[in-house]
């Protein structure tokens, strides 16, 4: 492909994601201070729904984002509701025991419940159904491992399933193509734009707020008060951090270094094509490859949106571009015919042992992170864990997902994989070479790593030529950001924060922006 015929291509995508297309309430920045019971940060599906459910129970709560309800990592989802985890349950049975395996299941089945509740409890039209879910053999098979140790660990996962009381069963040939499959019954679909619009609209009123273009400065104790970047206060009794990827909150950088260090922080990329209704039977599907391909439609009126993600890397490692290409030309295979007009990227936290960390931190400070693939199941059951601890109740999962379980839970060697990238990543970067040492050289619309005065700075220039000028050290620990071209956004290869093109964070463990750099004259 040449570079015109390059350009050609990337313009014609649309790099917004279906659910933040919809019409949707703004609300105003913090002014002033307020007082309420329960201040909540993140306003994505945790936080919304956490937030909603606090207000039924009677308390003041108020809801803050750095950006627009639902726009961060919630938007970039593919949203498929399923309580099957990313962890095989062969091998959640052999980290938890099957009590633990069927409780970790059972959460996801009971956020599914919680979500169809509240769809009718509100009467919110967010095309809330329920699917099958097929979790089949690689599509081309070659992806995977060969097709008979396919078959049998298949078989297993429906025999383990059946046992522990799900819905499973062994299919020889899945409806998407002819590779051996397990189908899980009672999964469920919907369109998560349109059901966090309608829920965020409920929860202002009579002393809760919601607050949008929000910037965290700190979160303190005695008394707890979150204080923002322009100098307001909400003082409240509880703080639920809801950002995905945690803040460093009161409990002090050290403890929040070691807990970051069982997150592992991946980039998922996703691909939609406009198809004719009926093209794909409406059910979920993913295979077992590593990293795994997955695939969803959701009824659009007069055609269907075929969904298709996977090629995970370790966000800040990769190729951004070349990743897509590769998802591309296997959406073709998969799907003859669909031309994908959509593409975007989703941020997935892992951890060691492939459940969340969900529970308090420190007390009167709650957080959730770590949903391996399952933000929008696990994310709700984090809501009621939420709403559980500010009042008191039992919750039958504050065992098995407290944050403080022990730090190799999953064994030695995963934990000591992923963290290894740190070091790595911290010291190579440093030691590699600059893009170049002239800001005259950052082409339009690109960003480059540029070393002026002996300082390594993130160049961006705008399609107009206005340029934008960075520190490149990440603000978190201090690894060198990379350019993510399709994204346009620097990332971090070492834990994964991301910075829009002015430095601004994007997305953490990051808090603070990348350092404006004076522009001299390019």
């Amino acid at each position: 492909m040449s570079a015109e015929d390059s350009a050609t291509h990337e313009m014609a995508f649309t790099t917004r994601p279906p659910w933040q297309q919809v019409e949707r309430k703004e609300f105003p920045q913090v002014r002033g201070n307020h007082q309420v019971d329960v201040a909540i940060i993140g306003a994505g599906i945790t936080g919304v729904t956490a937030a909603w459910l606090l207000r039924e129970a009677g308390c003041r709560v108020a809801l803050i984002d750095r950006q627009r309800v639902g726009d961060a990592d919630t938007g970039n989802t593919t949203a498929h509701l399923t309580h099957v985890t990313d962890q095989r349950i062969s091998a959640l049975v052999k980290h938890f025991g099957e009590d633990g395996a069927r409780a970790s299941w059972d959460a996801s089945a009971v956020a599914i419940n919680l979500i169809e509740e509240i769809v009718r409890q509100t009467g919110t039209e967010c095309g809330f159904r329920r699917v099958p879910g097929y979790l089949h053999a690689p599509i081309p098979a070659d992806r995977g491992e060969s097709i008979d140790r396919e078959i049998e660990a298949l078989r297993e996962d429906a025999r383990i399933a059946t046992h522990l009381g799900f819905d499973a069963q062994f299919v020889t040939d899945s409806p998407l193509a002819p590779v051996p499959a397990v189908r899980f019954g009672n999964q469920a679909a919907f369109h998560p734009g349109r059901y966090l619009a309608s829920l965020v609209e409920r929860i202002p009123g009579e002393g809760s707020h919601v607050f949008e273009h929000t910037t965290i400065e700190s979160i303190e104790d005695g008394p707890r008060r979150i204080l923002t970047s322009e100098g307001h206060e909400i003082r409240c009794e509880f703080v639920v951090i809801a950002t995905n990827n945690p803040l460093t909150g009161a409990v002090g950088a050290l403890r929040a270094a070691m807990l970051q260090t069982k997150l592992s922080l991946y980039t998922s990329y996703v691909l939609a094509a406009r198809m004719p209704p009926g093209t794909l039977p409406d059910a979920l599907f993913w295979d077992t490859a590593d990293p795994y391909d997955y695939l969803r439609v959701e009824p659009m009126g007069d055609h269907q949106l075929v969904i298709f993600g996977g090629e995970d890397t370790k966000t800040g490692q990769e190729d951004d571009a070349q990743a897509f290409r590769n998802l591309e030309q296997r959406f073709a295979q998969r799907v003859p015919g669909a031309t994908p007009t959509l593409r975007w990227m989703g941020q997935v936290i892992a951890t060691d042992d492939g459940l969340p960390y969900i529970g308090e931190r420190g007390s009167g400070e709650f957080l959730a992170t770590g949903y391996c693939g399952n933000g929008f199941t696990f994310g709700t059951l984090a809501a009621c864990m939420a709403r559980d601890a500010f009042l008191g109740r039992h919750n039958p999962w504050t065992e098995l997902m407290r944050v403080d379980r022990k730090p190799f839970h999953g064994g030695v060697w995963s934990y000591l994989r992923e963290n290894i990238d740190y070091p790595r990543y911290l010291l190579g970067d440093r030691l590699a070479r600059v893009a170049t040492r002239s800001l005259q050289e950052v082409p339009a619309g690109e960003g480059r790593i540029v070393e002026l005065d002996g300082k390594r700075c993130a160049a961006y220039r705008a399609p107009d030529g206005a340029l934008s000028v960075c520190s490149a050290v990440c603000t978190h620990l201090k690894c060198q950001v990379r350019w993510n071209a399709p994204d346009r956004t620097w990332d971090c290869p070492c834990h994964g924060s991301r910075f829009s093109t002015d430095g601004s964070v994007l997305a953490g463990p990051a808090e603070q922006p990348l350092e404006r750099i004076p522009q001299p004259q390019a």
